[in-house]
């Protein structure tokens, strides 16, 4: 009971300049914590780098490139610059147990995501059509 009282009584006390200062502390961290998730990559937009974003339902992409790699870019049709380099640069390395696959084993894994992109893409301009 008088445990109760008491916890009554503090949150009905005005809050002190100390209190208000940690307050908002925390406001501000996890205000800076939440805008590094939304813009991350500082450093390099203050580096001039380009940034893409996309995503799906249950995942989040972002490619990052400098000055140097957009180079011709007018020559360009996409957003991202050299995307075969960029897609063949996320999907070579990336079989969990590489090593110990054969690199026909290895190959063939990375030939079926592109085969099922040409599908989902074969789909995606019928459904244009």
């Amino acid at each position: 009971m008088i445990a109760r009282q008491t916890q009554r009584e503090a949150a009905r006390r005005p809050q002190t300049g100390v209190d208000r200062w940690v307050k908002e502390q925390m406001f501000e961290e996890d205000l800076r914590a939440v805008i590094r998730m939304i813009r991350p990559h500082q450093r390099e937009r203050l580096m001039g780098w380009n940034e893409y974003r996309t995503g799906g339902a249950h995942f989040r992409a972002t490619v990052s490139w400098d000055e140097d790699f957009e180079e011709h870019k007018a020559d360009q049709p996409l957003n991202v610059p050299h995307m075969a380099e960029v897609l063949e640069s996320l999907l070579i390395g990336s079989a969990r147990s590489e090593c110990e696959l054969t690199a026909e084993q290895e190959f063939g894994l990375y030939r079926d995501v592109v085969l099922e992109l040409l599908r989902r893409l074969e789909e995606a301009k019928a459904s244009c059509e």
